[in-house]
């Protein structure tokens, strides 16, 4: 059975360099992950399995890790899978690049079956096919428990900028389809390491779509993301006033602050304070 649930923040890790695959939890990412795909050179694919899925299956786990394979759709992606059901390691979750269609997470399903029953899906939309297609991707199987968005490879087959406004559209697809779903929506990592204003901005904007994590390229950036998305003092206490109104018993639409709050605006207040509690540790 399924369990794991996405964090806020992966903290990217090629797999080549043993020394850096717990680094997640020094900077206090909520999920590793190693790379086998774009952070690898084609020529050290095998050796980027052998040093992940040993790592993965050996060392004691000091918080959620994760692997990114190739796409199914290549030879490296098949034999990184074939390599994880015979390594005997356990990762939280298996990310699958340049997903396309709902059929490759159900291919990837029936291959993991019941020999790894407990792995998590995660599904990277990054292709405008992959955009296209994204609500049935969403429903895939399951096993699935999150879209991630991948700018960089979209931005780069479009041939526009990778800024806001070119990718405006794959974001809210992506967001909205998750939403349905009721999985997670996971963005794309920020670039520019000198730019920490960027980073918090565009987390913030990413957050007011609906995305609950980042995926992260640099230690330094994980703090950044984790304050933009925390809900502010403001959100916070606004949250608790129209839940202290819900939950008088009488229902119905009650007055807030001078604002008329329903069942919906009820809702988005007690997702709020489930956030708050997440995150501080409270059950």
């Amino acid at each position: 059975m399924v369990t794991f649930t996405p964090g806020r923040t992966f903290l990217v890790t090629p797999a080549l360099d043993p020394s850096r695959f717990d680094k997640a939890v020094e900077v206090g990412a909520d999920v590793g992950l190693l790379d086998l795909e774009d952070g690898v050179p084609t020529a050290r694919k095998a050796e980027a399995r052998r040093l992940a899925f040993g790592h993965l299956s050996h060392a004691p786990s000091g918080g959620p890790m994760s692997v990114r394979i190739n796409s199914l759709r290549t030879e490296d992606g098949l034999r990184d899978v074939l390599t994880l059901l015979d390594s005997g390691a356990r990762p939280e979750a298996v990310l699958l690049p340049k997903v396309e269609s709902p059929v490759e997470l159900r291919q990837l399903d029936e291959l993991l079956g019941p020999r790894l029953p407990g792995v998590a899906l995660l599904a990277i939309i990054e292709t405008p096919r992959g955009v296209s297609a994204v609500d049935d991707i969403a429903t895939a199987t399951p096993r699935l428990r999150g879209l991630i968005f991948g700018a960089a490879d979209l931005s780069s087959q479009l041939g526009v900028p990778l800024t806001w406004e070119p990718m405006l559209y794959a974001r809210s697809r992506i967001a909205m389809a998750a939403s349905g779903a009721g999985i997670h929506a996971i963005d794309s990592p920020f670039f520019d390491l000198e730019d920490p204003a960027g980073l918090e901005e565009e987390t913030r904007r990413a957050r007011a779509l609906g995305f609950t994590g980042k995926i992260v390229i640099h230690p330094d950036q994980v703090d950044i993301i984790h304050e933009a998305l925390r809900p502010s003092a403001h959100v916070v206490a606004q949250a608790r006033r129209v839940l202290a109104q819900a939950d008088d018993g009488k229902g119905g639409i009650h007055v807030v602050g001078g604002n008329m709050i329903g069942p919906p605006l009820v809702a988005a207040a007690r997702r709020v304070m489930a956030s708050v509690k997440l995150e501080s540790g409270e059950t």
